[in-house]
Formats: C-alpha cells, structure tokens, sequence
C-alpha cells in the first residue's frame, strides 16, 4: 500500500500542485527552496495533522487577502491518493479495514483480476483533508479582517487569532466526499519523518517508544509488575535503616499538625516506579580501544548515520498488517561523500527487499546521491516565479524518458544517461540554470567568463557541466517540454574545416566559414525547438573554442602572445619571441627552427599562400587565423592543462585583479540570452 498521487492547494509553496509517486524510493531533487522539504511535511501531516501554523499558508495567496480572503477564510486542502493490490485469499492483509472509509466501490469492480483462478483488486481509495475555519466563526472572522487588516502583517496577525483557536482538520473519501473520521485517516500509515537535523534524542524518543510498546503488551505486563515489586522489595532491604529513621521521626507527630482530625498519619514505603525506557541508553563503542562513549561526544557524520539507521531498524513491519512510510529530509548532512554513497546504497536495498515493504521518499542535494539513486528513482522540483505567478513544479525522470514506440531517442537518452549521469553532471539536476559545454578547457574558464561578464555565477545557481563531446541531445532531453522549465545554454564547436589536406593544406575562405551550418547545430535546434533551450558557437573564425578564444584575444598581441605560448613547444615559443606574430618574418627565417617543428610550421605557412581568398583587404584575418590554427594543433591533447595556464598566470591579470582576456562574442552572447 503507498501513495501514488498527492493533491496540494494552499500550503507552503503550493498553490495547486499535484505529485505522483511510485511504491518503494522516491528521490526528490531540486534547488534550495523548490518545496522539498515542504513536500514532505504534506506527507506527514496524514499522519500528525495537528502540526500547522499561519505560516503554513501560501503566502502569495495570502498577499492578495484583499481579493481572497474577506468573505472567505484561507484554508489548506491535501488529497492522498492512495493504491493496493489486495489478493482475494490473502487472509491476513488488513488494507481493505484501513481503507474501508476512503474506498471507491465502483473503481474495486472496474479493477479486478484473475490469474491462473487467483483473484486480485487493485484498491484506489482517496483521503481528503482540509484544514478549515469553523463555520460558526466565519462573522467573526469578516468583522475582525474588515476592521483590523489594513495590510498584510496586520491581516497575518488576525488569521494567526482564528488558526490558533477555531481552525481543525475534516476528512472525507475524495472519491464519494462522505464524511471520515480523523483516527481513520491517521492510523493509515505510520509516517516516520526524519529531519535534516538529527539528534540522538529523535533517536531515545523512538527507542523508549519500542520499550513503552513492549511492557504494556499483555504477555509482558505481569513479568514487569512482578520486577518491579521484587526491585522495591530489595531497595526497602537495602534502605531499612534510613526507613526505620523515618518511621519513627513520622510516629511522633502525635497530630502536632492536625492530622488525627482527618483520620490519616504518615505511612513510608519504597516502590520502585521506574521507567524502564528510560534506562535504555544508545551509546559508541571504540572497537579498537573497547571503551563506550554517550553519542554526543562522537563525531556528527558517524552519528548521523547511527541516528538515521536506528530510526529506520527500530520500524518493525509485519506484512499485511502494518503500512509504513518513511520521509528522510538530506541524508547527507556531515557525510563524506563515500559515506553517502554507502548510505543510500543502503535505503536502495530496503527499497528492493521484499521483508521491508514500506515506501520511501528522500531530499536530497547531494549529487553524489543523485548519481547512484537511478533516473527511474528520481523526481526534480523547481519554484517558478515567472509572470507574476509562483508556483511549484515536478518532473518525474522516469516519465520524462518515455515515449510511445519504446525505441526513440527518448529510450536511447536514458540509456546514456543512466551511464554518464556521475557525481558531477548530476549537478545539472540541483541548479537552475545549465551550462553544457564539450569539454574540460571550457568547465574551467566558464566560471572566470562569468566574473568578466557581470554574470552572477552563484546568486544564479547555474551549473557548467563538460559532456566530454557532443552528445548533448541526451542532456537536453532532461529539460525537454515539462514543466521545471530550466534554462539551458549550449556551447558547442563549430568544428569547420579550415584547411583541405586533401589539396595540400589550402585554406578555406570566411566566406565559406560563414555560409556553412554545422549539421550538428541544426539536428539540435530541430530536436529541441523550446524556448529555454538555445545553442551558441563560434563566430569569428574559430572552429574550437581555444582558436576562438585566442582570436579574439588577438586585439591585445601582448595578451595573445601569453595564450599562444601555454600550447607551444619550447622550441615554438623561442622562435616566437623572436619574431612575433609575423608570418612573413617566420617564411623568411624558418631555417632558424629545429627540423622537427620546421616540418609542422611549413604546413601552415604553406596554407596561407594556397588559401582561397586572395583578397588584400583580409590578409591580416587570414595571417590570425593561420597563427591559431597553430595554436589549436599544439593544444588539441593538452587543452585542460592550457586552460589551467590561462586561469593562473598573473600575467593576464591587471593591478585590481580583473582579468585582460576578452571573452568570446558568442559566450557572451549565449550568457546574455541565459540571463534574460
């Protein structure tokens, strides 16, 4: 039995939200404030409704109280949606008596199966809770809003009044809407939530419930009477002497206070009233050292995990009989990434283990856990804010990847992302802008391109994700038409041809550079034609990135001259020196250069003499674009350890610390679109 669908109006970040979910692990992943945590809390409350405040109300409705709530009273509305698939011999499953109140008799017909002479039903039943004024307070409310609320902090204070005292939770099948009782809809589920900030007293709470639980079962309650009289017996033995002092000291009030008016004198006994759930104590022992220590004094990533393990072990499940969710809000908080790879391998297996059939949900920011929990596993949450509306949205990962024939590229994208969807590209899932880009040299100058820019790379929560080539369809397909609408930048090579080894290195001309359409680009932009999706490569000459980049850097030769020479042999760069960026002096003077190079240099400046635009007026472009055609060649197996250099020479930085690299028209251009 779990929760398939959950219906949220008005609570939190919700305005009118519906989630489905599947039995067993749900991984919710999302940006800071995207209503995860908010989400769980809903699940919760059908298991602990009373724990709503004021500021449990969407306060974006709440600014509009004006409009909304003057006649009316706010309040807070959350269906579960629920499934079950009960075997008619199965004898010991109770879900039908738990669900009896929320059923749809007509949808258990419509739904039932016979295999091999063994009937089945799948049960949908559907609990509606809301959290409502009491009618009889209405006119009060009216008067008090019409009078007090001139604004929203005053209005606020007025709802908070009638929240405190006149507002409850009504339940009915949100099937038939006939009216349930609250114990009906509460005893469903035991909801165990645990929070981000975990303490070993969340943990004594639970173990003392477990002890509670067990000496007032029947079988046990006669043993533990027993014990405690045999332990009052043994402290009065133990304590006679003391007694007996206090005894006699008693006896000789003689109704020095009054006391024989009423019949009565002071008696003394022991009894032993213990709390035996109390004596249970969670304690670290040193396996080495063999010595204890209480949990405090341990470190809180090594707690963390004992808080977590002990609260989901102490969950005794019996099949049929007991229906258990679990809500784990950040599981990685103070855990080594190892750990936290362990961890979830862990809840993965409770998932998968027949004995323990309870459904999960966790939060989580971490990628380390994204890149292990399975896309099948996985839904993304996000805020938007756009056109003056706030509202949540999700997306279920498993539901993003299909599609109808089973065989499109859909099925082929998820295959290749179940693969290469690691620890750093899940990243992608936990931010709000994206950032594809080919490789490790754009990762790593990305960051500083933003700083030139004026683009806030942390107040924008953007992620720079390296596909390590061209692969980007698979990525996209993550964002592709649903409703967490995430801006996604692609920055991909050209990759045109500028020299024709087939004629002996001639060299192409911009007009043909220009002319051509990468057949790349244009698959992308047809497979993807959706407004937050855009593609930007080079334009000035570059097939690359690292050409572009150092052609347009050529504007300050003193600048360009420092790139030029990360990618260069030393052989190269000393030549270099001497005659800078001029091909007619390199032509004239080649003999100077060690054979080796000489026989790679020729090649280019072979290329420039046979180029096809022959025109005067572009001799100079042609002359740049020989030099970083060059470059490119001496970079294209070092380009991480280039950008490195790029990154970390203070040559290339003023006196203020700004930087002298001139960013790239179409980077600059593809961040402008992103943050529009």
């Amino acid at each position: 039995m779990y929760i398939n669908k959950i219906h949220i109006q008005n609570y939190r970040n919700f305005n009118d939200f519906t989630m489905e979910f599947q039995r067993g692990l749900n991984v919710i992943i999302g940006a800071n404030n995207s209503g995860k945590t908010g989400l769980l809390y809903a699940i919760k409350l059908l298991n602990t409704p009373s724990d709503i405040s004021v500021n449990d109300f969407n306060k974006n409705n709440l600014l509009q109280y004006a409009t909304l709530y003057s006649e009316t009273a706010p309040c807070i509305t959350i269906e579960y949606s629920i499934s079950h698939r009960i075997c008619e011999d199965d004898t010991d499953d109770e879900s039908i008596i738990r669900l009896l109140p929320f059923l749809g008799i007509k949808e258990i017909e419509e739904n039932r199966q016979e295999h091999d002479g063994v009937v089945e039903y799948n049960i949908a039943a559907q609990i509606k809770a809301v959290y409502s004024l009491d009618p009889k307070f209405l006119d009060d409310y009216k008067r008090a809003v019409a009078l007090e609320a001139n604004d929203l902090d005053s209005y606020i204070s007025v709802l908070k009044r009638f929240v405190s005292s006149y507002y409850s939770w009504s339940y009915t099948n949100g099937i038939s809407d006939t009216k349930a009782e609250q114990k009906a809809a509460t005893d469903v589920f035991d909801i165990r939530f645990i929070g981000a900030e975990r303490t070993s007293e969340e943990v004594r709470k639970e173990t003392r419930r477990e002890i509670t639980t067990f000496t007032k079962d029947a079988d046990n309650a006669a043993s533990f009477d027993a014990f405690q009289h045999g332990v009052s017996e043994g402290l009065e033995n133990l304590l006679s002497p003391s007694i007996t002092k206090l005894s006699t000291l008693f006896e000789n009030e003689r109704n020095a206070i009054g006391l024989e008016k009423g019949n009565v004198s002071i008696a003394s006994t022991v009894r032993a009233n213990l709390s035996v759930a109390d004596t249970y104590i969670t304690e670290v022992k040193d396996t080495k050292g063999g010595y204890t220590l209480p949990l405090q004094y341990n470190g809180l990533g090594y707690n963390n995990l004992i808080n977590i393990y002990m609260l989901i072990k102490l969950t005794e499940i019996r099949p049929g009989k007991d229906f258990h969710i679990l809500c784990l809000e950040e599981p990685e908080a103070h855990l080594h990434p190892a750990m936290q790879y362990k961890l979830f391998k862990y809840l993965r297996n409770l998932d998968e283990t027949n004995g323990l059939n309870q459904q999960i949900f966790v939060t989580t920011h971490s990628s380390n856990i994204s890149a292990v929990a399975g896309i099948d596993n996985m839904y993304m949450l996000a805020y938007n804010r756009d056109d003056g509306n706030a509202e949540c949205c999700q997306q279920s990962l498993s539901k993003q990847f299909m599609d109808e024939d089973g065989e499109t590229a859909k099925m082929e994208a998820k295959a290749y992302l179940t693969k290469f969807l690691d620890v750093t590209r899940s990243d992608m899932l936990f931010s709000d802008k994206v950032i594809l880009v080919e490789g490790i040299a754009e990762k790593l100058l990305m960051p500083l391109f933003m700083e030139i820019c004026g683009c806030p790379y942390e107040d924008e929560h953007i992620s720079i994700v390296e596909i390590g080539g061209k692969n980007f369809k698979y990525f996209v397909e993550l964002f592709n038409r649903n409703a967490v609408r995430k801006k996604v930048l692609c920055i991909t090579d050209r990759d045109f041809s500028w020299l024709d080894l087939d004629q002996g290195w001639k060299l192409h001309s911009y007009s043909e550079y220009e002319a051509e359409d990468p057949a790349h680009i244009i698959e992308l932009k047809d497979s993807f034609p959706i407004d937050n999706f855009n593609v930007f490569t080079q334009m000035l000459g570059g097939r690359t990135f690292e050409d572009e980049l150092f052609l347009t850097n050529m504007e300050d030769e003193t600048t360009a001259a420092i790139i030029f020479k990360k990618a260069t042999k030393s052989t190269v760069a000393d030549y270099f020196d001497t005659y800078g960026f001029d091909l007619t002096a390199w032509e004239a003077h080649i003999a100077e250069m060690d054979g080796r190079s000489r026989k790679t240099v020729n090649k280019f400046l072979s290329a420039y003499k046979s180029r096809v635009d022959t025109s005067a007026e572009r001799a100079s472009d042609y002359q740049k674009l020989i030099f970083a055609e060059m470059f490119l060649h001496y970079a294209k197996n070092i380009k991480g350890d280039v950008a490195l250099g790029i990154l970390t020479d203070n040559a290339l930085y003023n006196a203020d610390c700004s930087s002298k690299l001139i960013v790239p028209q179409y980077i600059r251009e593809g961040l402008a679109w992103l943050l529009n």
